[in-house]
């Protein structure tokens, strides 16, 4: 069983305390704080592997891949491509074409390994009016319609796709918190919970991120 633990959190950076407060100490802004009640799983866990520190120059290089996303102007943003196991965040304001360039994407990776395109706005039939667009034909992607991690995180592990996409990252959410999808404290947990079973996999990930006007993740 897990219990219970209430926290206060600022919607505007994210600053979490104990306690409530009208100003946030890490950002100045006023009337920002929200109560966020949080389950906190019991401690009885098997204990874990100890590490120890390897000197720095006795650790052995490995050749670090990049596959190429098909666009040049990308693949120099990104240093060369993808990299195996990495996450990237894709942000930007709402309508400017996210989904159709990672759509794209997509459809570059044919015959490489499947594709987990996860969507949490669209459906799939809005997704394959688009893709029909802009006239991809990648038998190898697999459309996702789903918000709840749980659910995302076994799809992952059960298909092991070569690349991962979670559109938007706005509207996933974990159970285990009680604030809405879309909220500081919601987004954070949902992309380590991504990136940490992506990077075990060696899947590449690429979450959507939508940006405000204010140049702020939107919470909505």
């Amino acid at each position: 069983m897990a219990k219970q633990s209430t926290i206060f959190v600022c919607s505007n950076c994210g600053n979490e305390s104990p306690k409530w407060f009208g100003k946030c100490p890490a950002c100045n802004e006023w009337n920002t704080c929200y109560e966020e009640k949080q389950n906190i799983k019991n401690i009885g866990k098997a204990p874990k592997e100890k590490t120890e520190p390897t000197l720095l120059k006795d650790v052995k290089k490995q050749d670090i891949s990049r596959n190429s996303t098909g666009f040049e102007e990308l693949d120099r943003v990104l240093g060369g491509g993808l990299v195996k196991g990495s996450l990237t965040l894709l942000g930007g304001e709402p309508g400017i074409g996210k989904s159709t360039l990672i759509l794209q994407i997509c459809d570059k990776v044919q015959g490489e390994g499947k594709v987990l395109y996860v969507s949490g706005e669209e459906s799939a039939e809005q997704i394959k009016i688009r893709a029909d667009r802009l006239g991809i034909n990648n038998d190898d992607i697999l459309f996702l319609g789903e918000t709840d991690i749980e659910l995302i995180e076994n799809a992952i592990l059960k298909i092991k796709p070569k690349l991962v996409v979670i559109d938007s990252i706005q509207t996933m959410y974990s159970d285990e918190i009680t604030s809405s999808p879309g909220s500081v404290s919601q987004v954070r947990e949902i992309t380590s919970r991504i990136m940490r079973t992506c990077k075990q996999a060696l899947i590449t990930t690429i979450i959507i991120g939508h940006v405000t006007k204010e140049r702020k993740y939107s919470r909505t």
